[in-house]
C-alpha cells in the first residue's frame, strides 16, 4: 500500500463526510408526488374511456363467442388491485378441482407502452406431459396490439399451449 493512496483515501473520505451532505428540500418532494398523483389520474381517465369504447366491446365479444362454442366466458370492468382493470374470464371444458380459471386482465400503466395485458389461471396443455399447468404472462402493449394479445389468450385458453416436454 503506498503513502499516496493512503492520502488519497483520508481526502476522500473527509470530503464525503455525512456532514457536508445537504438534506433535500422537502417542499420537491411534495411536488414529485403531487406530479405523480395527477399523472395517475390522467392515466386512470384515459383508460376508463378507453376501456369503455374500445377494450369492453372486444372482450365482450370474445365472451359472447366462446360461449356459442361451449366455454363458460365472462367479460368484466372492475378496480383490482386498486386499479381499473378490464377482464376476460374463459373456460372451455372443465378444470382440475380448485384450479384458477384462465383470466385476462388488462389495465394501464404509468409508461410506455400504455397498456399491461396479465394471462393468469391454469390452462390446458401448458403443464408437463400436456396436462394442465398454471400460467403466468405479463406483457406491455399499445393499443394497436390488444386484438392480437387478445386471440393469444383465447387460444391457450382453449388448448392451443405447448406442454413441458
Amino acid at each position: 500500500m503506498s503513502k499516496d493512496f493512503s492520502t488519497s483515501l483520508e481526502g476522500l473520505l473527509q470530503r464525503t463526510s455525512p456532514r457536508a451532505a445537504r438534506q433535500p428540500k422537502p417542499v420537491a418532494a411534495e411536488k414529485s408526488a403531487t406530479a405523480k398523483t395527477e399523472a395517475t389520474e390522467q392515466c386512470r381517465e384515459w383508460f376508463a374511456g378507453f376501456a369503455a369504447n374500445q377494450v369492453m366491446p372486444l372482450l365482450d365479444e370474445a365472451a359472447e363467442k366462446a360461449r356459442k362454442h361451449g366455454a363458460t366466458a365472462t367479460s368484466r370492468l372492475a378496480e383490482t388491485n386498486g386499479k381499473l382493470a378490464a377482464e376476460l374470464e374463459l373456460i372451455r371444458g372443465h378444470l382440475p378441482k380448485n384450479a384458477r380459471p384462465p383470466r385476462l386482465t388488462i389495465y394501464a400503466t404509468d409508461g410506455e407502452p400504455p397498456l399491461m395485458v396479465e394471462f393468469t389461471g391454469t390452462f390446458p396443455h401448458v403443464g408437463a406431459l400436456g396436462g394442465w399447468g398454471g400460467e403466468v404472462d405479463y406483457d406491455s402493449v399499445y393499443p394497436s396490439q390488444l386484438e392480437e394479445k387478445i386471440l393469444d389468450f383465447i387460444a391457450l385458453a382453449s388448448g392451443a399451449g405447448t406442454p413441458l416436454t
